[in-house]
């Protein structure tokens, strides 16, 4: 009996010095537990920017969707969808779309970006092409649906990805699957609101899905929305690889309620498809160049006297540039 109280009080003994010595080590790991999330965050935001920086310039075509999911596509049954087709040019300065003229969009328009400003020109059937340029209304834009522009949904909020991600403060929570993929999971919380968004890192570091949830300010005297509704502003993205470079293929965004209105919870949408898209190959200068006929007259900005060519040469020539 005693030789059993000896084994016994050893084993206690034992687990009380294996149970301290766990214990001191925790304690010192916790700080390089830490720093250690920190590094991996700055790792994160360093590859996200290696890989942005791969993109050098693109060409392709582009359907673009605005409206309420599942988009219709007969106009007559629903003539709030927006379907946008054309194609799309761009290098490091300069940036061209053709929008086709189609029956969910009937005006067909050349917009081209320079460093300078951004020309918007409209064909028509039985008169010239309307001619305008325009320095001070977001000129960086395609206008009105700059959402056609598949590198817009490789930022967020205007704003490079690792740039977004380090403003609104966002932490690392871990990982799990999304499609298939393996992805870090990054939050950010700003009182109500709260943010989500996971990265791939097998497919260029890009995120394939981005969720924000916020309550949606209304006036309660005007609306049947209880002010307490919550919103969600979900974008899903497929990539597909060209070379090194990860490039948007399939984008769908959707705006919805969470908990208001269950059995009709979509407010609305858009998708963009890239098509036939060329990345990294070099493009000829002059498809970013405009050709102003000698008989044009251009709208600039808000003026409301349209300018000969001679004219516009003459004030804005060097703006013309690329």
């Amino acid at each position: 009996m005693p030789l059993l109280d000896m084994k016994t009080n050893r084993f206690l003994l034992s687990c009380l010095v294996l149970f301290a010595c766990l214990t001191t080590i925790l304690a010192q790991e916790t700080p390089q537990d830490a720093s250690k999330t920190d590094l991996d965050f700055n790792a994160l935001l360093a590859a996200i920017k290696h890989h942005d920086a791969l993109l050098k310039s693109g060409e392709g075509e582009i359907v673009y969707t605005l409206g309420v999911p599942p988009f219709d596509t007969d106009t007559h049954s629903d003539p709030d969808t927006t379907i946008i087709t054309g194609t799309i040019a761009f290098n490091a300065k300069n940036t061209r779309f053709d929008a086709e003229e189609t029956l969910f969009h009937s005006q067909g328009k050349t917009t081209i970006l320079t460093p300078s400003g951004r020309w918007e020109i409209v064909p028509h059937k039985n008169r010239k092409p309307n001619y305008s340029f325009n320095t001070e209304e977001q000129p960086q834009l395609i206008n009105p649906f700059h959402d056609v522009d598949p590198r817009r949904w490789l930022t967020l909020r205007s704003k490079d990805l690792a740039t977004y991600l380090r403003t609104k403060n966002f932490q690392i929570t871990g990982r799990e699957g999304f499609k298939g993929m393996l992805c870090y999971v990054l939050e950010a919380k700003d009182g109500d609101s709260t943010e989500k968004i996971w990265i791939a890192p097998d497919q260029g570091f890009r995120y394939l899905k981005h969720e924000s949830q916020f309550p949606r300010p209304v006036d309660a005297l005007d609306s049947e929305v209880p002010m307490e509704a919550l919103t969600v502003s979900r974008t899903t993205i497929s990539y597909q690889q060209h070379g090194e470079v990860w490039f948007p293929k399939v984008v769908f965004d959707e705006y919805a309620w969470v908990d208001f209105k269950p059995q009709d919870p979509v407010i609305s949408g858009q998708k963009l498809e890239i098509k036939n898209f060329k990345v990294n190959h070099d493009i000829p200068p002059e498809t970013f160049t405009v050709d102003i006929p000698d008989d044009a007259m251009i709208k600039v900005n808000r003026e409301k006297q349209k300018l000969s060519k001679a004219e516009f040469l003459k004030r804005y020539g060097q703006q013309t540039d690329n």
